[in-house]
């Protein structure tokens, strides 16, 4: 057991994602089965991460002020599916719009606050963040093609009861966790200061340009992909089986990257990377450029959220540091998920798939650019910094 408990955040990334690859590949094809079009898609993925907007921030003040970090994973994982399964007996747009409001409310919070849990766990035991999250890709890599195989036979909609079971098990691991935070009197305030710190803020704009990017490829891949024609539930499983793969070295090696180069490089350089995906898949190619294109997600997201957690941990005092990851995933998942899917929603409708990739990747370039002056103007940032709130 107190080996389990070593390596306890290893274990929750592993079911975590893999639950997740059993759900979230499959929802926008699931939506589109159901009757919806594009932009209703778009508005399904875009009101939930404005409802995160205001909740994900409370959530982490909130287990800053009392360290209740482990409850609320606790509790999120309980609810979370059992809201999701709503989308299997909707029938209208009103009920799915009532399901992804619930969602965001006790979905949204729990990457970022798993993320400052196992940050602080690896620290103090001398292991590293990257070595955690990896775990994650191998869960989500080894289920999402086998469950994509799987629903090809039972039908796609068995993915909410599929996603309720293995959740279930996400729930027991979550009491193996330690609490990742330190307990403070704060106000809200105090939030005010954080965002205050000149280059937390400019880091958090770059996140946002390079997101935009990003979340209309992830939003809206799996609508594409039903565009093409043959078995779409078994080409996404493969296709994202390919991608989660691709990450694992990404994470095993994120600190010593950013140790060599600096956070602020190897950001610049994943944009990069995300640019070169999203002009690719605009152009329509072949499946065998589709695999390739999806051979990138190590750098485009294992490599750049690596970073971006190592550097929002970085640039935040001991005691906000819960908050400062929400409020990197609120920026890098809901803000860029809420204006990728209303972009995207109207772009696809009135201009198709390909004009909506291609400016994408301009939204992921202006972001790389931003990240490569921050990197000439800027101090040097790394590990070893003590984080200043005057900085």
């Amino acid at each position: 057991m107190s080996r389990l408990r070593l390596y306890a955040p290893h274990v929750y990334y592993f079911f975590f994602f893999a639950a997740a690859a059993a759900y979230s590949p499959f929802l926008g094809y699931w939506l589109k089965l159901s009757g919806l079009t594009s932009q209703q898609i778009g508005a399904i993925y875009a009101v939930g991460p404005l409802v995160a907007l205001f909740v994900q921030p409370a959530w982490g003040f909130l287990c800053d002020k009392y360290g209740i970090v482990r409850t609320a994973l606790m509790v999120c994982s309980l609810v979370t599916p059992a809201i999701a399964f709503g989308y299997s007996v909707g029938g209208s747009f009103a009920v799915y719009l009532a399901t992804a409001v619930g969602l965001a409310v006790f979905n949204s919070p729990m990457v970022p606050l798993s993320d400052a849990i196992a940050v602080a766990h690896t620290r103090r035991h001398a292991q590293t963040y990257g070595g955690a999250r990896v775990w994650g890709s191998i869960g989500f890599a080894l289920v999402v093609t086998p469950v994509g195989i799987l629903y090809e036979h039972i039908g796609v909609g068995r993915m909410f009861a599929v996603y309720m079971g293995m959740m279930a098990v996400v729930f027991f691991i979550t009491m193996l966790l330690g609490s990742g935070t330190v307990r403070k009197n704060a106000a809200w305030s105090n939030i005010g200061s954080l965002l205050g710190n000149r280059e937390f803020a400019v880091f958090l704009l770059l996140v946002l340009l390079v997101a935009c990017g990003s979340q209309c490829f992830s939003v809206f891949f799996s609508v594409y992909l039903g565009t093409t024609g043959g078995n779409v539930s078994e080409k996404i499983g493969w296709l994202t089986m390919v991608s989660a793969a691709s990450e694992l070295p990404f994470f095993i090696f994120a600190t010593r990257f950013t140790g060599r180069f600096g956070y602020r490089a190897v950001l610049a350089f994943a944009s990069l990377a995300c640019a070169a995906r999203l002009l690719i898949v605009s152009f329509d190619p072949p499946l065998s450029l589709l695999v390739a294109g999806q051979l990138l997600q190590g750098i485009t997201f294992a490599l750049f959220y690596a970073a971006g957690v190592q550097y929002a941990d970085d640039l935040c005092p001991e005691e906000w540091k819960t908050t400062g990851q929400s409020l990197f995933g609120m920026v890098y998942v809901n803000v860029g998920v809420l204006t990728a899917s209303n972009l995207g929603g109207y772009m696809i409708d009135h201009a198709g798939f390909g004009a909506l990739f291609r400016l994408a990747a301009a939204f992921c370039g202006l972001g790389a650019v931003g990240f490569l002056i921050l990197r000439l103007t800027g101090r040097r940032t790394g590990r070893n910094r003590s984080p200043n709130m005057g900085a």
